[in-house]
């Protein structure tokens, strides 16, 4: 009679994850991530401060790049006050506005287009279960044919 089946062995998925570490946890962990960008999207669109706070770690930054191509063009926003803020005025709904929830950088996050045309994309990384750092994207010129099909 084999170890398995008298029961005494049973094999773990412990040496598997071991091998295949950070990505399996990062496929693991994606749909929780989109769902979670969701949530993040729908209290900053309706200005639900308690509920965005509650998604965010204490130490969560903002960064927002203008896509100019230097650093006078990067502003850091940091703490879950500041934040909040920041989130809420870009997500305010406005008339042509679309927010859509997508992949940016093969990960959960947020494309904003005006018109049609993408004007900028929003990438959200995590820490546990907690929104970490925000990173906006503004370059309209670099996203126009974002999404674009060719014949």
């Amino acid at each position: 009679m084999t170890a398995i089946a008298q029961g005494t062995r049973r094999r773990t998925l412990g040496p598997v994850l071991a091998r295949c570490g950070w990505a399996a946890w990062e496929w693991l962990a994606r749909p929780l991530r989109y769902r979670a960008v969701h949530q993040l999207h729908v209290a900053a669109e309706t200005g639900d401060r308690e509920r965005l706070r509650a998604l965010l770690s204490p130490t969560v930054s903002v960064v927002v790049d203008s896509g100019s191509g230097d650093a006078s063009g990067v502003r850091v926003i940091q703490g879950v006050a500041n934040a909040t803020v920041v989130l809420e005025h870009g997500f305010a709904r406005a008339d042509g506005v679309l927010v859509d929830e997508r992949s940016v950088n093969s990960q959960a996050g947020l494309v904003i287009s005006r018109a049609g045309a993408p004007v900028a994309s929003v990438a959200v990384d995590f820490t546990g279960r907690l929104v970490s750092m925000v990173w906006v994207r503004l370059d309209p010129v670099g996203r126009r044919h974002w999404n674009s099909v060719y014949a």
